[in-house]
Order: structure tokens, then C-alpha cells, then sequence
């Protein structure tokens, strides 16, 4: 019986977000996507200071339930803006940066006083 060489193909291209791959509404996909990245810099501070349950039940100020939440990765249950808190409480620094889509054009208007800058 002969062998056909078969080369290595990645099955699928993607699109270099997780959430627009699995068919997420964009801002949906947007969102899932910030809360992940939020999520993974707490989990890389509380591995890397080897916080106990107990120990993040204090820092966090939150029931241990969340706290088993937040180490199984179960972000769906927390808010943007308390995974920014935790992340606080943990001495983190969040920031939110804000740009323009790649590929737009931006168009400036002046509205009063103040100008307002559209993608």
C-alpha cells in the first residue's frame, strides 16, 4: 500500500480574537475579549504572589464562591468594572485605552468649543 504525504494544515485561520472565531457579535466578541484580559492579569498576580483562597476572600472583599469563580475562570459572573476593581485591589494599575479602528479614516467636527474626532 503506498503513503500520501500529507502537510501539516492549520484548519482554520483566525482572526487573532477567540470570541470573533466562536461567533460572537462584534461588540459582544469586544467585550468577552477585555474581561479575559482583565481576568488573565489577575490570575498571573495571584499566582505570582501565591495568594491563598482565603487570602484573596480578604483582598477582594468578596465570598469565597467568587473567589472560586475567579480562579476557574468564570468571568461571565463579574462585571468589566468589578474585574477592574479586583484588579485594583490586587495593585494593579488598569488602564483603558481607546483608539481607532484599523483601516478607518477619521473625520474631525467641530461642535462649539470642543472638537469631537469620529472613526
Amino acid at each position: 500500500m503506498k503513503r500520501v504525504h500529507q502537510v501539516n494544515k492549520a484548519p482554520y485561520v483566525t482572526t487573532g480574537n477567540v470570541f470573533d472565531d466562536l461567533g460572537f457579535a462584534p461588540e459582544e466578541a469586544l467585550t468577552l475579549k477585555i474581561k479575559s484580559d482583565i481576568w488573565r492579569a489577575i490570575i498571573d498576580r495571584i499566582e505570582s504572589s501565591r495568594y491563598t483562597q482565603q487570602d484573596l476572600v480578604q483582598k477582594l472583599k468578596i465570598h469565597q464562591p467568587d473567589v472560586s469563580n475567579i480562579l476557574n475562570g468564570k468571568i461571565s459572573k463579574f462585571s468589566i468594572s468589578k474585574l477592574i476593581q479586583f484588579a485594583a485591589r490586587l495593585n494593579l494599575q488598569p488602564e483603558v485605552t481607546v483608539t481607532p479602528k484599523r483601516g478607518t479614516a477619521k473625520r474631525s467636527k467641530s461642535v462649539g468649543r470642543r472638537k469631537l474626532v469620529h472613526a
